[in-house]
């Protein structure tokens, strides 16, 4: 089995799951994706990803998982309905959307929830507000918690990313839209190839080709099966 970390729903226009299926067929027939409901608005659309997918007839190709902007009156409280109400698996964070630091303290509450509720949190990187370092504190603040630092501060900011897992054993290394093999490799000799996540970022990013930069890398077949699903699903505990 696949599993992607990072796919987005889209409800305009009758929405878009079907088109992600078609987009995981290409893959794979056994292709499952964690999908979030990205919104740039305050309050996220999290209910709005539950209500469409009840009766989506391919539910079981996706792992729902909530957006939180820490910025909204009482975050906690709605992630803690998403995990606990619809069954989500984990939370992601868009700071530079959403505009405050990773690591500032408007972040605690939610990450604290997360450690309680025993969810992976998905954190953009490199941008305004989700830098590697700044996501290292964060990491070294809450250890409980599994970090999946998304795109793994590709392309800026490698080295940044690289020091900030050696740092903190619970960073892991999301690496959607990363298309560099040498990078991946990097990852995996100095910090550790159990911490490869393969992620899409579909609709917008095609999963066919994401697969294939791990043709090109030096990656043992091995490794590539345990970044293309298998660390991914002992995070999600699955």
């Amino acid at each position: 089995m696949i599993l992607d970390y990072e796919t987005y729903w889209n409800p305009a226009g009758g929405g878009n799951l079907e088109r992600l299926i078609e987009l995981f067929d290409e893959a794979s027939p056994d292709y499952r994706a964690v999908l979030f409901p990205p919104s740039r608005d305050v309050h996220p659309r999290n209910q709005g990803l539950h209500e469409a997918l009840a009766g989506f007839p391919q539910r079981e190709r996706f792992i729902p998982c909530a957006y939180i902007n820490p910025n909204l009156y009482d975050a906690a409280g709605e992630l803690e309905t998403a995990v606990e109400r619809y069954g989500f698996r984990g939370m992601k964070l868009m700071p530079t959307i959403h505009r405050y630091n990773v690591d500032s303290e408007v972040t605690r509450p939610v990450m604290e929830k997360a450690r309680d509720l025993g969810i992976p949190v998905t954190i953009h990187s490199s941008g305004d507000g989700g830098y590697p370092r700044l996501i290292s504190r964060l990491a070294g603040e809450h250890p409980e918690v599994p970090i999946i630092m998304d795109h793994s501060g590709y392309r800026y900011f490698q080295g940044e990313a690289i020091e900030a897992g050696k740092a903190n054993e619970n960073i892991y290394f999301g690496l959607s839209l990363v298309a560099e093999p040498p990078f991946i490799d990097r990852i995996a000799s100095e910090v550790g190839a159990d911490r490869l996540i393969f992620g899409s970022n579909a609709a917008g990013g095609i999963p066919r080709i994401g697969l294939m930069v791990f043709d090109y890398t030096n990656l043992t077949e091995d490794e590539k099966e345990c970044a293309k699903g298998k660390n991914l699903a002992r995070l999600l505990g699955l």
